[in-house]
């Protein structure tokens, strides 16, 4: 996590450290000898919520994972040690092996299980910051009311005691009690979302406003209770009848239609802009994306949710196989428009992206040409090696051509970087990209690509021309990878 911070760092004005202790004591999540497990990472608010457990009189357990990913993390572990041994609190320290799969997931389910076997109740150290930006970024990247509904300080057997106080506080509260913490350099980085949220759009509005941060998370508790009555009116009004929804007000059919999605599937999509398509049928079903479908059937619509998918190594279904064919072929319109009378060449990234191109091709109705790359960059593993090699190259000069490459996935953005500085170096007229999914969260470097399919959590995906060790590429959606067994 980097180097240890005590009471040093910009000074910021915030409540004394009593009114923290106070607020926390009055969400009732910390009561005096209740059990609760405290996921100790050594940062900042993880050494603020051991603190503030302790003098509440917590019954506490507190866990630290090491990871063993960087060269600083024994660091880590033995700040925690000493914390725990000054402020009296019990500490249990897990050192997973490394496993193949999706590294963040392996690292989410490797303290998660741990947490759940030293306990039922496992605090973490999320603060009113971490609620604000993940309220921008959802208002960003999923319009919907959802997006509004924030993290809650109750989540099944996770607390968030800390989700009334900000970032700046549990510094200050760390540097009145003069406890050290250790910062995690990847917070600085803007490689992240989050953390061009944090660094960016947070800071602006900052400036706009000093007290942009607390009117926004006021904002989130109105909505929240204004949610309630909504949700009062939508169980009085809530039915399944066509011609009954046709006659409410446009927001409260809004309402019951992502109620009644919803109820069908837990991952149902906002479906906002699509109610009046979904209440205008009168007969048939409509692809909502996700695997749910609303049916439409005498008089009456329902919505239908996908079969899970019983097979050893596929955890879930990430993009079902009509979501494909659906978003292919609204990708295949933009690029026809696009394109029209233009000379434009699909350069195929193999053996990946085959499947995409070759049912994304069938839906682009203006001439065009295409050919293949060959890459190698991840071998059998399920992660990158970093090394970039040209196993084909193309067979025709792209020089003036209006070149669009087509990809399966953008995942670290590491080999379509490479390509897209070796192809521009050989002047093709226009050079963009199409790709089916993108994983965000994994960037390493910015790539904008023109066209975009799906944006998926980091997973590790299978499936529809993504494989693992050459396996799974025959699978008409896309999956995520199920993670190996504890042993």
């Amino acid at each position: 996590m980097g180097p240890p911070h005590g009471s040093v760092g910009p000074e910021r004005r915030c409540p004394p450290e009593p009114d923290l202790l106070e607020r926390v004591r009055a969400t009732g999540l910390l009561v005096p000898g209740a059990p609760v497990v405290v996921m100790l990472s050594g940062g900042r608010d993880s050494v603020c919520l051991l603190d503030v457990a302790m003098r509440l009189g917590a019954e506490v357990v507190a866990l630290h994972v090491n990871y063993r990913l960087r060269e600083d993390a024994d660091s880590d572990e033995a700040a925690c040690v000493a914390l725990c041994e000054r402020v009296g609190a019990a500490l249990r320290v897990e050192r997973p092996a490394r496993e193949t799969g999706n590294l963040q997931a392996w690292a989410r389910d490797v303290r998660h299980r741990a947490a759940a076997r030293l306990g039922d109740r496992i605090a973490t150290g999320h603060t009113a910051s971490d609620q604000v930006e993940g309220l921008l970024y959802r208002l960003a990247a999923s319009p919907g009311r959802r997006a509004l509904l924030g993290m809650g300080e109750r989540d099944g057997p996770l607390i968030r005691p800390l989700l009334r106080v900000t970032r700046e506080e549990t510094a200050a509260h760390c540097r009145a009690r003069g406890l050290q913490w250790r910062e995690d350099p990847t917070n600085a980085t803007d490689a992240y979302a989050r953390n061009r949220v944090r660094h960016g759009l947070l800071e602006a509005l900052r400036e706009v406003h000093p007290a942009a941060e607390a009117n926004l998370l006021r904002t989130l508790e109105l909505l929240r209770e204004e949610g309630a009555v909504l949700d009062a009116a939508v169980d009085a009004a809530l039915t399944p009848d066509l011609e009954e929804l046709r006659a409410l007000l446009p927001a409260l059919r809004r309402l019951i239609v992502q109620r009644l999605a919803d109820e069908a599937h837990p991952r149902a999509p906002a479906l906002a802009a699509r109610t009046e398509e979904i209440l205008a049928l009168d007969e048939g079903s409509i692809d909502l994306g996700r695997g749910l479908r609303s049916v439409a059937r005498r008089g009456r619509v329902g919505f239908a949710a996908p079969v899970p998918v019983r097979h050893p190594d596929i955890a879930e279904i990430l993009v079902q196989a009509d979501d494909l064919q659906h978003r292919i072929r609204e990708l295949g319109a933009e690029i026809s428009r696009d394109y029209a009378e233009r000379d434009l060449l699909l350069v195929c990234v193999l053996k990946g992206a085959v499947f995409f191109l070759s049912d994304l091709m069938r839906q682009i109705d203006v001439p065009c040409e295409v050919d293949f790359m060959a890459v190698a960059s991840y071998g059998s593993s399920t992660d990158s090696s970093g090394v970039v090699r040209i196993l084909k190259d193309l067979d025709a000069a792209i020089e003036g051509r209006d070149v669009l490459i087509v990809e399966d996935i953008v995942d670290s953005g590491l080999t379509l970087n490479y390509l897209l500085r070796n192809l521009r170096a050989r002047g093709p007229a226009s050079l963009e990209v199409c790709a089916l999914l993108t994983k965000p969260e994994r960037r390493q470097v910015e790539l904008p690509a023109r066209y975009v399919g799906f944006e998926i959590p980091n997973r590790f995906a299978i499936g529809y021309g993504l494989d693992h060790a050459e396996r799974f590429r025959n699978l008409p959606y896309v999956a995520a990878l199920a993670e190996p067994a504890e042993p």
